[in-house]
């Protein structure tokens, strides 16, 4: 069964050499690893010419696009059963793959994730820890466990966004070409809302099906100065520093597919937007969400950013209005802010550190994501296989780890 790693690159050709390779130190003769270039200017094409891997195919959309056309454009590339998508400056873990292959294969899910883990680019004057991997226990050695994707439909209505897990994802997760064909809006458009990932995710919520879930990071979410997520987080503190949210959004207007809600550099109002744009676009107007927790969850980011909460109470004014939602934006507008994380999401993330270790990536000179991935194999090692044989407890295998994490330099 083909597998496809799936990557959608842009302007990055310096973070895409190591994410490719990653891909590509994988033992695996059934896999195809595919580079989708958003007509990029700054050398990727040669970048590519310097790879001699028949499992590569490297195609290039010829003119800019969207993200969202980017990744139908990706898709329509690929030939694998399922498919796993990351960003140009991520990364997977070669010698975790095996147990992605073994799980789908046993369990023919429509969809299988995981717990990635994360890493900084170690570029001068960003980020405050950078250049490392923290290893988690209650992230790492998990046993599969069935769900379905309607077990988080409620979650998803009232906006509790961050307490959707697990939850089905192309990006930084794999789901079966079937499913994703069976899901769409018309049999043939995959992709259909400004942001990809979040658009599966939602939608496989929303539509349910079968799924696998393991505690245990198969990929690694790279962050860097070029990366989308940190440009919308910077621009939504009105402290960006570059222009990638700025061309996110200016790219999105040559889109004929476009949201239900304006881009406005706010992730949850992007949230809130791919929502409404799946209920207008799959005529799932019968699960309605709960207006009031989502329009004050979509406020409760402005924070000291005056400028910000002018536009976003602008833009879900002119939804209440054509949706007839105003009772409830006003309640959102009287009512608390809604904090970024409750008192049990505090306390939960305090304790997750406490039982953890942060390794450097570094190899001599070298600290890149793919360095990081082998950091990472060094350390889980072959023991998820044998948690999820029966042949070693989850325990066991997280003091393993520890040992053989032993031979890395730490950092706090």
């Amino acid at each position: 069964m083909k597998i496809s790693i799936v990557i959608p690159t842009r302007e990055r050709a310096q973070y895409l050499l190591q994410s490719v390779q990653t891909a590509l130190a994988i033992d695996d003769p059934d896999l195809e690893i595919v580079v989708s270039d958003n007509a990029s200017m700054d050398g990727t094409d040669d970048l590519m010419r310097q790879f001699d891997d028949p499992r590569l195919v490297y195609v290039n959309t010829g003119a800019r696009l969207s993200m969202r056309q980017n990744f139908e454009y990706a898709f329509n590339a690929s030939t694998g059963a399922y498919l796993v998508f990351f960003g140009d400056d991520d990364g997977i873990l070669p010698g975790q793959f095996r147990f992605l292959r073994a799980l789908v294969e046993k369990h023919k899910p429509d969809g299988l994730s995981w717990r990635k883990a994360t890493y900084g680019w170690p570029v001068e004057g960003y980020g405050k820890k950078t250049g490392g991997i923290r290893f988690y226990r209650d992230s790492c050695f998990g046993g599969a466990q069935s769900y379905k994707g309607r077990d988080n439909l409620t979650k998803l209505l009232t906006a509790d966004v961050t307490a959707l897990r697990p939850v089905p994802d192309i990006y930084h997760g794999c789901l079966s070409r079937d499913y994703m064909i069976r899901t769409s809006m018309d049999s043939e458009t995959v992709f259909d809302s400004t942001i990809p990932d979040v658009n599966l995710t939602y939608r496989a919520i929303l539509k349910d099906g079968d799924f696998i879930h393991v505690d245990h990071p198969l990929s690694i979410n790279g962050y860097s100065p070029a990366s989308t997520g940190g440009g919308f987080g910077a621009e939504q503190k009105g402290q960006s520093t570059t222009q990638t949210a700025q061309t996110f959004a200016s790219e999105n207007q040559t889109d004929r597919m476009g949201d239900v809600l304006p881009h406005a550099g706010s992730v949850p109002l992007a949230f809130f937007s791919t929502l409404e744009t799946l209920r207008r676009n799959h005529g799932l107007e019968r699960f309605e969400p709960d207006y009031t927790s989502w329009y004050r969850f979509v406020m409760g980011v402005s924070g000291s950013n005056p400028v910000l909460a002018d536009k976003l109470r602008g833009i879900l004014e002119g939804h209440a209005t054509a949706t007839g939602t105003q009772p409830a934006l006003n309640a959102a507008l009287a009512g608390p802010r809604r904090t970024k994380r409750s008192k049990r999401e505090r306390l939960t993330r305090v304790a997750d550190q406490f039982h953890s270790f942060r390794l450097s990536a570094a190899d001599g000179t070298e600290n890149t994501i793919l360095t990081a991935a082998h950091t990472m194999d060094a350390v889980l090692g072959d023991d998820l296989g044998a948690v999820l044989s029966g042949g070693m407890t989850r325990r066991t295998a997280w003091k393993a780890a520890k040992r053989r994490s032993k031979r890395f330099q730490r950092q706090l």
